[in-house]
């Protein structure tokens, strides 16, 4: 979403006589982003029209008090791309009082949060033929951008360098719209010296870690009277999402098929499961969320016959710290290299937006001055601040949403990254065996289980 937002707004400077990027040409390259919607066991499975899906990572969103972002958001559904869930439908959820609606619009995309943003990244393209380059690297993998590097002779541009082994550029500008770390230090490590500062300061990235769980269940349908629930009081789920009661890609509502749930976990309870029990944080945390599911309906759940689709664990879920006096975006002026992210304002869809919407205004700021203001844009040996002290934060374990009570559970069990990051710190996890369960909640049995890790999960059979 920042790295979007970044580019709508670089595409409306370049038309722009007055603007110091006229004419500017703007690539944008995507990979699959965190608005993520799935329906099979694997990141390459793509929700299809009128069939079932989970949003697998960002679950909805709000807006705040923005007057640019709410008359963006109003564009994207009158495209057909989104729309706000019926009032009452997303709420709070907890054992002592019950399910509590919160107020305000909570928005989704029409099919899923996934299908909105390719929908949102396709239409910029059109609307900006003339101005804008789309190289979309999923599904085809090929054209995924994997490097960069600065190029020695003037004017020193910058070049990319794609899965595939082309070369795409030269650029001015590079801009980075992604903060994990699994992929910006390799990405920032192959360009060298230029990029060792940006490097330090995204290294001071801190996220929390969730574990997601797609069920469905084939039996009876829970009674679940929302679409979602963030959950309090609860030291294992921290968030219930009733996919089967979200709009469809045409915009009708409620999708075909047998139930299906996206469950996730609170931050204390994935990080303490996964950095202390690598091996066998699967099956204890599919038991447990699901017993935490039942007690909080007050149902057996056991009787309506879950079957997981997916589990798996986010080594970076979402930041829970931001730069001091952010400025909401990072910038080397020595090098002409950006970075936008929510990890700058707030997690979340519209923090992302801001984000990126400030990153595209910095550039044209230095471009077009001799006197730039470099001050809070490049924060690498300070230390970065909670979000959750800032003024006014509504941070939960899954995000930042308007009128909602802030709750983070994050922990210090999560490496730290500042001095490097390293890849074998971080554990994969053993496979979880595939599995089922009967009314009684026992196991009946293993399946065809997949491999481990944080993005592969298990396809769960029990037949």
């Amino acid at each position: 979403m920042a790295a979007l937002m970044c580019t709508r707004r670089l595409a409306k400077m370049a038309r722009d006589e007055k603007c110091s990027l006229h004419g500017a040409r703007v690539t944008l390259c995507t990979s699959r982003g965190k608005l993520a919607t799935q329906m099979g066991p694997k990141n390459q499975t793509l929700p299809q029209p009128g069939k079932p899906f989970f949003d697998y990572g960002c679950q909805y969103f709000t807006v705040s008090s923005s007057a640019w972002f709410t008359e963006e958001v109003q564009k994207w559904a009158k495209l057909g791309l989104c729309q706000p869930l019926p009032q009452g439908q997303v709420g709070t959820l907890s054992s002592s009082e019950g399910f509590a609606a919160l107020p305000g619009d909570r928005w989704v995309g029409n099919g899923g949060m996934g299908p909105m943003l390719t929908n949102m990244i396709q239409q910029t393209a059109q609307e900006f033929e003339d101005t804008v380059e789309l190289v979309s690297g999923f599904p085809n993998e090929a054209n995924k951008v994997v490097g960069l590097r600065k190029l020695a002779s003037p004017p020193c541009h910058w070049e990319l360098k794609t899965k595939d082994g082309k070369t795409l550029g030269p650029f001015t500008y590079v801009v980075g719209g992604f903060a994990q770390h699994v992929l910006t230090d390799p990405f920032l490590l192959s360009g060298g010296a230029a990029c060792s500062s940006m490097l330090e300061c995204l290294r001071r990235v801190e996220s929390n870690q969730i574990i997601p769980i797609q069920v469905i269940f084939e039996g009876e349908p829970l009674p679940i009277p929302f679409t979602a629930a963030h959950v309090y009081g609860d030291e294992v789920l921290s968030f219930i999402g009733n996919n089967t009661k979200k709009p469809q890609q045409n915009g009708k509502w409620g999708t075909a098929g047998p139930q299906h749930l996206t469950l996730l976990s609170t931050a204390e309870f994935a990080e303490r499961e996964f950095n202390c029990n690598p091996k066998g944080y699967r099956r204890i945390a599919e038991e447990k969320l699901l017993a935490s599911l039942g007690r909080l309906l007050g149902v057996d759940v056991w009787k309506h016959k879950p079957y997981i689709n997916r589990i798996n664990h986010w080594e970076d879920g979402l930041p829970v710290k931001t730069p001091p006096d952010s400025r909401s975006c990072l910038f080397d002026a020595a090098q002409g290299l950006g970075w936008c992210g929510d990890f700058c304002v707030s997690p979340g869809v519209e923090g992302a937006a801001n984000s990126g919407i400030a990153m595209a205004d910095v550039l044209e700021s230095f471009h077009g001055q001799k006197d730039f203001d470099q001050a809070g844009l490049l924060p690498m040996d300070v230390d970065w601040v909670p979000i959750e002290s800032l003024q006014g934060s509504s941070i939960v374990d899954i995000g930042s949403f308007a009128g909602i009570t802030a709750h983070s559970t994050h922990t210090d069990l999560v490496p730290s990254a500042i001095g490097g990051y390293n890849k074998a710190a971080a554990h994969f996890g053993a496979s979880g065996d595939a599995r089922s369960y009967d009314s009684k909640g026992k196991s009946k049995g293993k399946g065809k289980g997949g491999k481990g890790g944080k993005s592969r999960g298990s396809l769960w059979k029990g037949k």
